[in-house]
């Protein structure tokens, strides 16, 4: 009696990465179908925006100098933002700096007279947040870093799955089958957007 085939190196390997990927992935994926659907159903989850509206005065030294650095840290400071700067413009007798962050933006006109600082802040909620981080919007490089690595692993997975079932003499036909049919849905789907 024979002993039974063993798959060779290339199988082992591709059935590992394929697994790994996917427990990798898992949590990434579920997060971006949850923020998908949510996306896809705003009008379901709609809320109101919290707005601040607040004054400060910057210290003098920093208006002094008016050294961009140390007026963004003041500036932070001064109202306890978060978020990375979007926008830093000099205009006759004012600076306006804007902060952004998932689900929250910031804008500060600062009186280039007497460093008198005026914040204005919407915050959308913790979906609104999340729902940026699935589009990678006001993210920074962090939230388009998770977006490159959940699009990386989906192809990972999806070509190693690939190449897993080609191994599969049996399951070749349903697969096509399958494999058919997920290709005309998304023709489909495809030529009604552009229609």
């Amino acid at each position: 009696m024979s002993a039974p085939r063993r798959p060779g190196r290339w199988k082992v390997w591709t059935r590992t990465v394929h697994l790994y990927a996917s427990l990798l992935g898992l949590v990434l994926c579920g997060f971006f179908g949850a923020t998908g659907f949510v996306l896809n159903h705003e009008d379901w989850f709609e809320s109101e925006p919290v707005r601040r509206s607040e004054d400060a005065v910057l210290p003098a030294e920093v208006m002094a100098e008016l050294e961009p650095l140390a007026v963004v840290e003041s500036v932070r400071a001064a109202f306890a933002l978060a978020g990375g700067l979007t926008a830093y413009e000099s205009d006759p007798g004012e600076l306006r700096l804007s902060f952004s962050r998932p689900g929250e933006t910031s804008d500060v006109v600062i009186a280039l007279a007497d460093g008198r600082a005026t914040l204005e802040q919407e915050r959308e909620g913790t979906l609104a947040a999340l729902t940026d981080l699935h589009k990678g919007k006001r993210s920074g490089a962090l939230g388009k870093r998770l977006v490159d690595a959940t699009s990386l692993l989906l192809l990972t997975i999806s070509i190693s799955g690939f190449v897993l079932w080609l191994t599969l003499p049996k399951r070749r036909r349903p697969g096509l089958v399958a494999l058919g049919f997920s290709l005309g849905l998304v023709v489909i789907a495809l030529g009604y957007v552009f229609r």
